[in-house]
């Protein structure tokens, strides 16, 4: 795709800070002001780790597009993006997430409804959006964690703790296999309950008062990688050497769903 001319120097700019990664924030001076002023902070880390996620050519022409649609509106994004993005792409990814690995969509479909509400200017309270988060959040994050990986280094050690004792190789792998279950459940319940609890109060304060500086402070750069990581995974199963490869592919065309579906958010918000 070949880009306006009259646009060149701020599309390189752009991409250079697309580049920097999802942590980067806009240049401020000490008065806290940004000295290249633009969108907001929040979306920055989001349109980074999209880009970074998706393959190179997919990407040059999704940042492309977003950078035409930022320079429509001359920078100036409004905070009803983010319901948009998250009620038509977020909340649908992560609910297929959830019904492909048997469990259940609702608690998605709990926040994408909340997100509709406020999309269509209806309030919601910080205490309506954190009773719904706090559960989809905590599925989110289970359904991310790698389990396989972790049941895997968990069974290694505890076999190899076992032949090292004289249990015998059928004791020693029925002893490793109840080790890695009961090891790796408990580092899922707890790794999914602590980032539920720690993340789902703080956004929804930041979502309840529309507040894209509190947004931010959320780091939703790494909400995006939860859900992308939600809906590529391989469940809780080992996975071949030979399949990664199509993990990663699973990764790069959830990413470019989520992408496109914020740069579809974009374009209605300044239509």
């Amino acid at each position: 795709m070949n880009r306006p001319p009259a646009t060149v120097v701020s599309y390189d700019r752009f991409l250079a800070r697309l580049d920097a990664g999802p942590a980067a924030t806009a240049d401020r001076a000490e008065d806290g002001s940004a000295t290249d002023p633009g969108p907001p902070d929040w979306l920055w880390q989001v349109i980074a780790v999209l880009y970074d996620g998706q393959d190179a050519a997919a990407a040059q022409d999704w940042a492309l597009r977003v950078h035409g649609e930022l320079a429509r509106s001359a920078g100036r994004v409004p905070f009803s993006v983010v319901h948009d993005w998250h009620a038509h792409a977020v909340a649908p990814v992560l609910a297929e997430a959830s019904a492909r690995r048997g469990r259940p969509r609702e608690p998605q479909e709990a926040v994408r409804d909340l997100h509709l509400r406020a999309l269509a200017g209806g309030r919601v309270t910080e205490t309506e959006w954190e009773a719904v988060l706090e559960p989809a959040s905590r599925d989110a994050y289970r359904l991310a964690y790698a389990w396989a990986d972790a049941f895997a280094d968990a069974y290694a050690g505890a076999h190899a703790y076992a032949l090292a004792n004289d249990y015998g190789a059928e004791r020693a792998a029925e002893f490793a296999g109840g080790y890695a279950e009961s090891n790796t459940g408990a580092n899922v319940a707890s790794f999914a309950d602590g980032n539920a609890l720690a993340h789902a109060g703080a956004t929804a304060a930041a979502w309840a008062a529309a507040d894209a500086r509190a947004y931010a402070e959320t780091w939703p750069f790494a909400q995006v990688q939860v859900c992308a990581l939600a809906w590529a995974a391989d469940g809780e199963r080992p996975t071949a050497p030979e399949e990664d490869g199509e993990r990663a592919e699973r990764l790069r065309s959830v990413y470019r769903r989520l992408a496109d579906g914020l740069a579809d958010a974009l374009v209605r918000a300044v239509s």
